[in-house]
């Protein structure tokens, strides 16, 4: 078994400090949060755990990630806070005019409704595309349920040549999108159905 935490050092722990959750929002889906908090196997920064704990982050997403950490170390690096399209340029609910044809679309971000993996088992998805535990994240993926599935799934180019799936996977295919995503795979959903947060 590897111990080695799913954040690289100085970014975020794999394990951390397991007292009572906080927040505005505790209480619905608490349940499923800890959970992803306490696997060993789940890592993200301090700001994307404070969205985990207050509550911020869609039940279905936090569904999506446990379904990864089963079988691979995973580092999320944002959901919502902290989330920045462009340089200086504030997150709202649609994407910014500037970041590739995806401008004014919705900013799943925003409502919480995704996260960015930077790091799986212990290596940057800048680079590492087509390792075999990236890879295998994007076909974990394909195979949840398409009603829990996420219906927004975005990665570097050579990750989603390599794996074929197509939009009606979730996959999104814009090739600005992908050059975007060159290094972290986003999980999100665009869908508002199913969400408590909206």
């Amino acid at each position: 078994m590897d111990l080695t935490p799913a954040c690289p050092p100085g970014v975020g722990r794999g394990l951390r400090d397991l007292s009572p959750l906080k927040g505005e929002n505790t209480g619905r889906g608490d349940t499923e949060v800890r959970k992803l908090l306490e696997s060993p196997n789940f890592g993200a920064t301090p700001q994307a755990v404070r969205d985990l704990e207050r509550g911020v982050v869609d039940q279905r997403l936090v569904a999506a990630l446990r379904v990864l950490t089963k079988g691979h170390r995973i580092c999320v690096q944002t959901f919502k806070e902290g989330h920045y399209f462009l340089p200086g340029v504030p997150d709202g609910p649609r994407i910014p005019e500037g970041y590739g044809k995806a401008g004014g679309l919705p900013n799943t971000h925003y409502f919480g409704r995704a996260a960015d993996v930077w790091w799986v088992d212990g290596k940057p998805v800048e680079g590492n595309a087509t390792a075999p535990g990236i890879l295998e994240v994007g076909r974990i993926l394909a195979s949840i349920p398409p009603e829990r599935r996420p219906d927004q799934i975005i990665g570097p180019p050579r990750w989603a040549e390599a794996l074929g799936y197509g939009r009606n996977v979730g996959w999104v295919l814009a090739p600005d999108q992908l050059e975007l995503h060159r290094d972290h795979i986003h999980i999100g959903y665009i869908d508002v159905s199913g969400s408590d947060k909206d």
